[in-house]
């Protein structure tokens, strides 16, 4: 077993000491000493500390459930184009603090094609932070209301990936929509976003009660955005349909 794979593997744990010493402590045995076990040991040990930082991860980003690109029926909506949300999964929006749009009907899988991102990214290191546009607009009001604004901003900030599902849903009230504006302008320098919406983009402008401040905050999404339109049915509605379709063959049998 290679001495060095063992010290990188000290590194990683950071055991500084141990990577250091370990040519002296080899060298004061003055045998031939095989490291394969231990090399093993410490691989078990940081495939652990990967996949609990992962499970971590996971749970901070407060994703409401797991999806993954996989498991999407891409032939029920042929009209969407996996080409760009596949290439949006390989991050490279991220690593330039871009963001990308899904826009289109709902239940068309926009919200499964971001949360799929948004677990590769966290799968890939990275912190994310998942939210609807009325859970962000109740968070900001309790944290308000609670003195815990900077907080929450630490977490928003500090977070790769932001995922905004739903925009648009709900009217915001000036204070929020203000917070609101002030989060987007910081974003740019330091955090991606995804943002999902079934709204027509004129309509965007009523979720603010300020004109001049939904006008900016509408040119903060759009600079340098990519844009994915989500068509066709609703995925979300398939089975219901189907289920109705056969129960009016029976009543009409």
């Amino acid at each position: 077993m290679n001495v060095e794979t063992v010290k990188t593997q000290f590194k990683q744990l950071r055991l500084a000491t141990a990577a250091n010493e370990l040519d002296e402590v080899l060298t004061s045995h003055k045998k031939a000493v095989s490291l394969t076990w231990l090399s093993d040991l410490l691989d078990r040990e940081l495939s652990a500390r990967k996949e609990n930082s992962l499970k971590l991860r996971i749970k901070q980003a407060g994703f409401p459930e797991i999806t993954t690109l996989e498991n999407f029926n891409w032939a029920f909506n042929p009209d969407i184009d996996e080409k760009k949300i596949r290439a949006l999964a390989e991050l490279g929006f991220v690593e330039e603090n871009g963001i990308a749009l899904f826009l289109g009907k709902p239940g068309t899988g926009k919200s499964h094609c971001a949360l799929a991102i948004g677990i590769i990214a966290a799968t890939k290191g990275h912190r994310v932070f998942w939210t609807s546009c009325k859970k962000l607009a109740a968070q900001i009001t309790l944290a308000t209301r609670r003195g815990t604004l900077d907080q929450l901003y630490k977490r928003i900030l500090s977070s790769k990936l932001w995922i905004i599902d739903d925009w648009g849903v709900v009217t915001m009230n000036r204070e929020v929509s203000e917070e609101v504006f002030d989060l987007l302008d910081r974003r740019k320098h330091s955090s991606a976003m995804i943002l999902t919406s079934n709204r027509a983009v004129e309509e965007w402008g009523e979720v603010f009660p300020e004109p001049v401040l939904a006008g900016c905050t509408i040119d903060r999404m759009f600079e340098n955005a990519e844009i994915a339109i989500f068509k066709g049915d609703s995925y979300r509605l398939k089975g219901r349909i189907k289920t109705r379709e056969i129960d009016t063959e029976t009543q009409t049998t």
